[in-house]
């Protein structure tokens, strides 16, 4: 964290000036008790207080989603043996593959195994298998049946986030955690 202090610096500077340009002329001011003048002054400083917060976190999470976030190639599977190995009833990892929450990514993205990733237009997910060697950043959505795989079939640039921090230990899916990662893409 090499850059909070010069941006808190600018941050406080900021609010500093935003509060001097934002004053009204005192003679437009109706007379205030010290008292009142006081805690408005507090009030304001909390507020102000506040705001740097917020912009610090924000700062802090566009950077983590720039450094985690990937444009891949997104298919769909099924638990067959067809379509992976002859043990359908263990990941990679040796759990149970469950559709709808489990992925496989491709061996380059195998640093991912055992988190969670929010996947644009699936939601938030959980690596828990490998694809075929043969592909390179890649994610296999695993679904229920061929028909669904099928529809799915192949996206290309579907971004993808590492959320594995930032989600609690035991994500249930209680909040819409899609709205932390539709950001302005250009």
């Amino acid at each position: 964290m090499r850059f909070s202090l010069p941006i808190i610096v600018v941050l406080a500077l900021t609010n500093i000036y935003l509060l001097a340009q934002s004053g009204a002329p005192v003679r437009d001011m109706e007379p205030v008790s010290g008292e009142e003048r006081l805690v408005s002054a507090e009030h304001q400083l909390e507020l102000l207080k506040a705001q740097d917060k917020i912009t610090i976190l924000k700062l802090m999470l566009d950077r983590y989603r720039e450094a985690n976030t990937h444009r891949l190639r997104l298919t769909a599977y099924t638990a067959r043996p067809e379509e992976t190995n002859e043990d359908v009833d263990n990941t990679a990892i040796m759990q149970t593959p469950r559709p709808g929450w489990t992925v496989a990514v491709s061996h380059d993205l195998r640093g991912w195994l055992g988190k969670r990733v929010y996947v644009e237009g699936f939601g938030v997910r959980f690596v828990g298998d490998l694809m075929n060697p043969r592909f390179t950043k890649s994610i296999d959505v695993l679904v229920a049946d061929v028909d669904e795989a099928l529809a799915i079939g192949v996206i290309q640039d579907v971004f993808v986030t590492l959320i594995e921090p930032l989600l609690p230990e035991h994500y249930d899916g209680d909040f819409d955690i899609t709205a932390v990662f539709n950001w302005n893409r250009e």
